[in-house]
């Protein structure tokens, strides 16, 4: 492609992706709003990597950080899709978000013994009843692993190695796995065994987290499933605005941002629980976390800054 060609083509794209949007979004949003939204994405995503210092560390925890970049990832590009006031893709990113940090969460927990001795949520709350005989996530893995001791130093050493041991689960057709999909755990039990587990404290020193986190992955789950109100046009035509053309929302706009505010907030307050151990015995780490917690403080992200008071007495 020529010079030529090539700047039509760029300059054809950031048009139909409504950049001239981002600014009006900046100018007339509540700015406030917006730059907590915006930094706290920076917090969550980088909180990790101060966190994890070495190679083995990474390994034990990889489960949850293979989710947890990819949920950063997520997060920033929902901001961006609500700045150029693409509301509904933003939503559906965010939702997305909150996902990734439920499922990393969960699949590291269950890799380690013990999280997985006191399954007990996804034990009675999930799995497939076959004549007189419960198939279950956890009765699956305890199998496997009688019959494979080595998998259980696998999973504790190398936590992402749970994924493939639940992979026969997506694969395969059903005559070979009968039932297959039906013993992984939907959100809302995911979501209940990670709060027995104590991966939302504090939330619950407030609210009931599963109450909390997952009627927040309800509402924007009406995104998902393009409830009439929840696409662009539906928000156009309750705002009074032109149906078919983009046009910011501000209070959109600023709803959103408080939305992605508490996605940040839960997934920072699960980023620590997760870490824990890695913050109490390493005192640089300790240090670092501590000049971290007045912006996080500032930032309003009031469990994630009660959780790292609570894990640096």
């Amino acid at each position: 492609m020529d010079e030529k060609n090539l700047k039509e083509a760029l300059s054809h794209t950031f048009k139909e992706l409504e950049f001239h949007n981002i600014s009006i979004s900046i100018y007339r949003c509540d700015f406030q709003k917006l730059r907590v939204a915006h930094d706290s994405v920076h917090e969550f995503r980088y909180l990790a990597a101060n966190i994890v210092k070495s190679e083995e560390q990474c390994y034990t925890r990889s489960a949850f950080l293979l989710y947890h970049w990819e949920a950063s990832d997520r997060a920033h590009l929902s901001f961006l899709n609500a700045l150029m006031e693409h509301y509904n893709a933003a939503y559906t990113l965010l939702r997305n978000t909150l996902e990734l940090i439920i499922k990393g969460a969960f699949w590291e927990c269950l890799a380690h013994k013990k999280y997985r001795k006191t399954a007990e949520i996804v034990e009675k709350e999930s799995g497939k009843k076959i004549e007189n005989y419960k198939i279950t996530l956890t009765s699956v893995l305890d199998k496997a692993i009688s019959e494979n001791p080595s998998i259980e130093d696998e999973l504790e050493n190398c936590s992402v190695s749970i994924l493939d041991a639940i992979s026969p689960f997506f694969e395969g057709n059903e005559e070979t796995i009968p039932n297959k999909k039906k013993i992984i755990p939907n959100v809302k039990v995911m979501v209940k065994q990670l709060a027995f587990w104590g991966i939302f404290d504090p939330i619950q020193e407030v609210t009931d987290p599963v109450e909390y986190i997952y009627g927040l992955y309800s509402e924007l789950s009406d995104d998902v499933h393009v409830t009439l109100d929840r696409t662009d046009i539906g928000r156009r035509l309750l705002s009074g605005k032109e149906l078919f053309e983009t046009e910011v929302i501000v209070e959109e706009l600023n709803k959103y941002c408080e939305n992605l505010h508490k996605v940040m907030d839960i997934g920072i307050v699960a980023e620590l629980n997760i870490f824990e151990d890695y913050i109490t015995q390493d005192d640089k780490t300790r240090v670092w976390l501590k000049e971290r917690l007045a912006d996080i403080t500032m930032l309003g992200l009031n469990y994630s800054s009660t959780k790292i008071m609570e894990v640096l007495r």
